[in-house]
């Protein structure tokens, strides 16, 4: 573990959540590298108007098929009403029902990574937590401002305790 990564992480609150779908674009990336998801957002964020069945106005940051080799898939989209059709060039990812941790990361988007780095490192296995092999998420909502990357973003992780 890379102690020099670790930040300070409130406790999270455990919540349940019912099953749903996700509409948008996604790439390959490295655990350690992310540099694909920024430009990911500005691409989404053009194209985000081609979603039409669009059923919460927060955006989602999924991350899936995480391998052994640090290598998983990230989705930047929206949440999509139940059956919707993903646009040309787009994708649709299924969240199961479940429950889930959630963590907020506080100030600028270009520190998550170490927000997500302790959550997996540190703070769940203190808290006894379980993660599920299940995709987990970023929640930005209106606490976060996409303009000035500053603000509150929610971290879901698929747990037992």
């Amino acid at each position: 573990m890379d102690t020099s990564r670790l930040v300070a992480v409130g406790a999270p609150e455990l919540r349940d959540r019912t099953a749903f779908e996700v509409i948008g674009l996604g790439v390959q990336c490295a655990i350690e590298n992310t540099s694909e998801i920024p430009s990911l957002w500005q691409t989404f964020n053009e194209r985000v108007v081609e979603v039409t069945a669009v059923s919460d106005a927060a955006a989602y940051g999924v991350c899936l098929a995480a391998g052994d080799d640090g290598r998983f898939r990230y989705v930047a989209g929206v949440e999509s009403e139940k059956g919707a059709t993903a646009p040309k060039g787009m994708e649709k990812v299924s969240i199961t029902a479940g429950r889930y941790a959630v963590f907020t990361h506080v100030g600028h988007i270009s520190t998550i990574g170490n927000t997500v780095y302790t959550i997996w490192n540190k703070s769940l296995s203190d808290l006894g937590l379980h993660p599920q092999l299940a995709p987990d998420f970023e929640r930005y909502d209106n606490r976060f401002d996409p303009k000035t990357g500053r603000g509150s973003v929610e971290i879901w992780i698929p747990v037992t305790a």
